[in-house]
């Protein structure tokens, strides 16, 4: 969809009420953060205080969108067979999708060899095949049934084909539940967390990465306004996460960060409290829990 039919379909649509309820829990009472165009806002919920764009899309509308619609560059153009077997030689190292960085995360954070991680929203497969070849038992889910497919064709992906389903099915089967720009993307994220609560093991790790919506983050980055809008309905941040996950000791942090054993003992902990990792001024926000 091109810009002007984006802002049409979103003047059309300003009148509804029910386009202005919060996606994540439902309230009608929000308050404006921020404006484009004069037809579309970025809104915090006063319930369960994520932001969010209004108009709102339906779900059916959202999975069609990413189905069918969705385009970010590399992330979802499938590369040729030729240039696929040069990426999986390199092991994709120092190019776009590099998760070298990632999965340091997750062994600082404790993740082993063996383990058990589910990589939600895999796209093409290029994060779930490198957590396979770092000794992940990696298990995955893609909503776009071209991408998934061809992760599961061509990169050997476990997909999973109905995410709820399984995890409905499937309880305390996971060591880790990772996900990287996702979140983002969902009506609901409240409804993953607590599915991803449901097949961590005790102890199971979460781990997600997101455009980082935060304070911190808005006053030090000129161009945060583009982090949301038609491609990005939602703009996570910690406040939200914080009330999403109150019950349990967490971890913020802006990419690139450096953790310590200090760090990932805090998420072994007893209490509910947060813990920041640095003043959260980067474009990507790095959020952690144990069960």
């Amino acid at each position: 969809m091109s810009k002007i039919e984006y802002l049409i379909r979103s003047a059309m649509r300003v009148p509804d009420p029910r386009r202005r309820a919060c996606p994540n829990c439902g309230a009608s009472a929000s308050q404006v953060v921020e404006r484009k165009f004069a037809v579309t806002a970025l809104r915090r919920c006063t319930g369960c205080h994520m932001m969010f764009r209004t108009p709102v899309d339906d779900p059916a509308e959202a999975s069609e969108f990413y189905n069918s619609d969705y385009t970010q560059g590399f992330t979802t153009d499938l590369p040729s067979l030729d240039e696929l077997e040069r990426l999986k030689a390199a092991n994709f190292a120092g190019g776009e999708k590099d998760y070298s960085y990632y999965i340091g995360v997750l062994r600082e954070l404790g993740l082993r060899r063996g383990d058990k991680l589910f990589d939600f929203g895999c796209s093409w497969g290029y994060g779930s095949y490198q957590f396979t070849k770092a000794g992940f038992g990696t298990l995955s889910y893609e909503i776009s049934r071209p991408r998934g497919g061809y992760g599961a064709t061509n990169l050997g992906v476990q997909l999973v084909p109905d995410f709820e389903s399984w995890a409905e099915a499937s309880p305390h089967s996971m060591d880790s539940f990772f996900s990287a720009h996702v979140l983002e993307h969902v009506p609901s994220p409240s409804r993953i967390i607590e599915l991803a609560r449901r097949v961590l093991k005790p102890s199971g790790l979460f781990v997600a990465f997101f455009p980082n919506g935060s304070a911190p983050a808005r006053r030090a980055v000129p161009g945060w306004s583009g982090l949301w809008g038609e491609v990005h309905p939602n703009f996570l941040d910690d406040e939200f996460m914080n009330r999403a996950v109150s019950d349990r000791p967490r971890l913020f942090g802006s990419s690139p960060v450096v953790l310590d054993a200090a760090a990932a003992k805090h998420l072994r902990g007893t209490g509910a409290e947060p813990h920041c990792l640095n003043d959260l001024t980067g474009d990507e926000l790095l959020f952690a829990f144990r069960t």
